[in-house]
């Protein structure tokens, strides 16, 4: 009877035992998936990071960018190139339904063919019309099979417009004292022992005054780099206008006179600026107004004392300027009639220089202008600045 209530005690806990350890298996194999179930979640949490880490980056390009799939539909985009071709919502559209721009798709057929290849189109950006290089390769995933990146080189080309009409306008500038430089310097080595003493006189007068012109050339476009560059540190004072342009009109008198132009002035004001720089502005406008003003006419001035700004109004009684020319006139070397220049001296750069002064100064300058009726450039100038250090800085 104990033997059997023994073998039965031991029988249950045989059973006992067996059970136990088919539970802790059970509870091993529970274990083992809920810990693959969570390092997946991480794994996936990690690539979720990374993923939004990685179109953060590319969001934050100054150029645009675009990948597409084998089925041609978008499969990224950052946000320049969302702000480039105005398509906010463009993940997983088609591509011909975000861009409508021929050489992007022929770009991507050859990049999806295996080739890079760069294009270059314009596309409008709002009001503005925009400059594109357009680079595309192919990528090799299982997601993205071409990438390309749109580079806005707008300004590049502006930069480059601006040197190509630089070299263009400097070489006419100096093509004609060069010119007259040459033929007397041909004259005296041909024939300058046969010269008379009035011909050799002239001959010297030419080349003095294409030399001198020349000279004013450089040392204008010097000035205007200086200017435009901030090496320029303006000494701000009290500056009466009125005195400034009484003292030019006394500078001209001689030039006026040989024009058969009178002076007129009108109120008085007074700014804080840089006494030097704004006589020179002036007198770069008072240049042009004697010049072109025509002959036998008159040169108004009109000094204007308003709250914040003085502003002064230069009129001529020329010829006036064409509206299509107005938005020019302050462009470097720029002359409204080409066949004039030769007869009219002045390295074109006056009113540039006129310009960037009153820029410097915080203030503008505008020309208002009719064919036959003359022009009036009109100088708003605030009457307080910021320091000089500020100004400087601003300059740039």
């Amino acid at each position: 009877m104990l033997l059997a209530l023994v073998a039965a005690v031991a029988l249950l806990l045989i059973i006992a035992s067996l059970v136990w350890r088919g539970t802790q298996r059970a509870y091993d194999r529970l274990d083992t998936s809920e810990r693959a179930r969570v390092e997946l979640g991480a794994r996936v949490e990690a690539l979720e990071r990374q993923r939004a880490a990685d179109l953060q980056m590319l969001d934050g390009l100054g150029e645009g960018l675009l990948a597409v799939g084998t089925d041609r539909r978008i499969a990224i985009a950052n946000r320049r190139f969302r702000e480039l071709f105005g398509d906010f919502e463009s993940i997983g559209k088609p591509l011909h339904d975000v861009v409508r721009v021929s050489q992007v798709f022929e770009a991507f057929d050859r990049a999806l063919a295996g080739e890079e290849s760069v294009e270059r189109f314009s596309i409008r950006s709002g009001a503005v019309e925009r400059k594109i290089e357009m680079r595309a390769l192919p990528l090799r995933s299982d997601s993205i099979a071409a990438v390309a990146l749109f580079i806005d080189v707008t300004a590049i080309e502006r930069l480059e417009q601006m040197r190509r009409n630089f070299v263009s306008d400097f070489s006419h500038e100096v093509r004609t004292p060069l010119a007259g430089l040459r033929s007397a310097v041909e004259t005296f080595e041909t024939g300058g022992d046969r010269l008379g003493v009035e011909e050799d006189a002239q001959l010297r007068r030419i080349m003095a005054r294409q030399l001198l012109r020349l000279e004013r050339l450089v040392d204008d476009l010097s000035e205007l780099t200086r200017i435009e560059s901030g090496d320029v540190t303006p000494d701000i004072r009290e500056v009466d206008l009125r005195r400034v342009v009484d003292d030019l009109g006394e500078d001209f008198a001689d030039q006026a006179a040989q024009n058969g132009i009178r002076f007129v002035v009108h109120g008085e004001a007074a700014v804080r600026g840089d006494p030097l720089r704004i006589q020179q502005a002036f007198s770069n406008l008072l240049d042009n107004a004697v010049k072109y003003g025509g002959r036998g006419k008159e040169v108004l001035v009109e000094i204007v004392d308003e709250p914040d700004f003085a502003v002064v109004r230069v009129s001529d009684q020329g010829e006036g300027i064409p509206e299509s020319e107005l938005e020019n006139v302050f462009r470097r070397f720029y002359r409204i009639d080409k066949s004039r220049s030769q007869d009219i001296p002045g390295s074109g750069l006056g009113l540039a220089i006129a310009r960037h002064i009153i820029l410097q100064h915080r203030g503008s300058i505008d020309v208002e202008s009719e064919p036959g009726n003359g022009a009036t450039f009109i100088v708003r100038i605030p009457k307080r600045l910021p320091s000089p250090s500020v100004q400087a800085a601003a300059s740039r």
